[in-house]
């Protein structure tokens, strides 16, 4: 089998632009020259700045290694049910139909994917870890022994979020929804605990252990790193030819500017509720509703996935509310663009009524009336979501039932404002040529500009729709619902308005 890979290497590394020895040596030397000289400094700076009063209370809150248990916990759900669609042992097709579907043994293939996959997940979580520590150091809250500690922790928690990637990848659909669901669970209960686990049992506070659970956990990561890797071989090629093609295909649309069809090609197929009914009596309103839900149910991966979203968004809105200053701020922009994303997985009926238009009315509706008959029910399962994460936020977060009544409120509000927003995006339309006209300047083309300010302009705007809920949310209940409404009434004119361009 040593012989086996020899000529493909051999090929591979007779192409023009391909790196040598020295080539990856220097890359390396670079990457850890960079990290020292900009990356150590610029993440001291960035701690020193978050050593603020409004940011502190709630790293150093008593719940805080308990978090940090149920995010990672949610995190391995996610990547899990992400494994479906895109796991991380993944080649170009070319790649997998002439290597991975060959004679040699799949591990000697798709372990430097799976190493680069294990990478990224390693790095991001280390960097994430680093400046939370370095908050605390500035701060006088944590010492270096504790921080370092608690960086080699999120590093081998990167290694088990790998596994838990390759797990959704290589297990079938039945295998993967229930451990997908027992971590969604486990992250719930990570919550009622009294201390944290895994990476939350070292979280670097003055009372928080340091070395034998760091070490514990390396230990861990290494070995299921070490399991992972014989698992390889039983990927299946199906499997790994579909998701290689698929991803391949949304890379080329996103790289060619267009990110709609980029987001449809990943998307996965319905699989289950063949059987379901989506038509049956009543009016029309609840009608349309059930078609919605019986689609739904149908992708019960993508369903789940859209609905842990909405939860999680929710809960960071609701916290944003609760909290000043940048923190504040971070929490309504990742919030609001987590919900923006979950509410994708909501509104193919409003996408399908835009692509009637034109089309012969054989239900009798035009496409104005379907679209906006396909929005009640995402309507009323964001507001529903929202509520709950919201509520549960308020609950965890603050005492007494008035947090739990008001938290709540900004998902809420933002819920017809995205929906409608979705609408909008969907009559979108293709992406005016003038768009594309080259702009030389002496820094270069700038027409990608134009083209990604048209491309991002609905995330943007939905962005901005939770920034002025925020903005005004300190001034009474009132005003943001009365925000909410104006944001609506603005996103549905604007809807028409495609609509109409679109008709003509």
């Amino acid at each position: 089998m040593n012989g086996s890979l020899g000529p493909v290497r051999e090929v591979w590394a007779q192409r023009a632009e391909a790196r040598t020895t020295a080539d990856v040596l220097y890359l390396v030397y670079v990457a850890v020259l960079g990290l020292l000289v900009i990356g150590v400094p610029a993440l001291r700076a960035v701690g020193a700045g978050l050593a603020r009063p409004d940011v502190l209370p709630v790293l150093v809150l008593d719940r805080a290694p308990q978090v940090g248990t149920a995010l990672t916990l949610a995190g391995g759900a996610a990547l899990m049910l992400l494994g479906a669609v895109r796991g991380p042992a993944l080649l170009s097709p070319f790649f997998t139909a002439t290597l991975a579907a060959s004679g040699i043994p799949r591990r000697r293939v798709l372990w430097r994917p799976l190493a680069r996959a294990a990478t990224a997940l390693v790095l991001a979580m280390t960097v994430l870890a680093a400046l939370i520590g370095t908050t605390l150091i500035a701060a006088g809250q944590a010492g270096t022994g504790a921080v370092v500690a608690f960086a080699l922790a999120a590093a081998s928690t990167g290694l088990l979020l790998t596994v838990a990637w390759l797990l959704g990848q290589l297990l079938g659909d039945a295998a993967r929804r229930i451990l997908a669901a027992v971590l969604a669970a486990l992250a719930v209960g990570a919550l009622l605990l009294p201390a944290g686990l895994g990476i939350g049992g070292v979280y670097p506070t003055s009372n928080a252990p340091s070395t034998p659970p760091v070490v514990g956990l390396l230990v861990i990561g290494a070995l299921a790193i070490g399991v992972s890797v014989p698992l390889l071989d039983r990927l299946r090629g199906a499997v790994l030819q579909e998701q290689a093609i698929r991803w391949e295909s949304a890379t080329m649309a996103a790289t060619s500017m267009d990110m709609a069809g980029a987001a449809g090609l990943l998307r996965a197929l319905p699989s289950t509720g063949r059987r379901l009914r989506a038509i049956g009596p009543g009016p029309l309103m609840a009608l349309y509703a059930r078609r919605d839900a019986i689609a739904w149910l149908r992708s019960p991966d993508r369903l789940a996935t859209g609905v842990l979203g909405a939860l999680a968004a929710a809960a960071a809105l609701a916290g944003a509310t609760l909290l000043t200053g940048p923190l504040a701020w971070c929490g309504v922009l990742v919030g609001t663009l987590a919900l923006w994303a979950a509410s994708g997985t909501f509104v193919d009926g409003m996408r399908h009524g835009v692509h009637t238009l034109g089309a012969p009315q054989l239900f009798g509706q035009s496409a104005g009336r379907q679209v906006l008959l396909h929005a009640i029910a995402p309507l009323l399962a964001l507001i529903v979501l929202g509520a709950l994460g919201g509520g549960t936020m308020g609950l965890v977060a603050a005492d007494g039932a008035g947090a739990m009544i008001e938290a709540p409120l900004l998902p809420v509000a933002l819920a017809p404002v995205l929906i409608a927003g979705r609408a909008r995006d969907a009559a979108k339309g293709p992406m005016p040529l003038a768009l594309s006209t080259p702009m030389p300047t002496p820094q270069g083309d700038l027409s990608v500009i134009t083209m990604l300010a048209w491309q991002s302009d609905a995330v943007l705007l939905a962005l901005a729709g939770g920034a002025v809920l925020l903005a005004v949310g300190p001034l009474g209940t009132a005003w943001p619902a009365a925000a909410a409404g104006a944001l609506t009434a603005l996103m549905i004119l604007m809807t028409r308005g495609r609509l109409r361009a679109l008709r003509s």
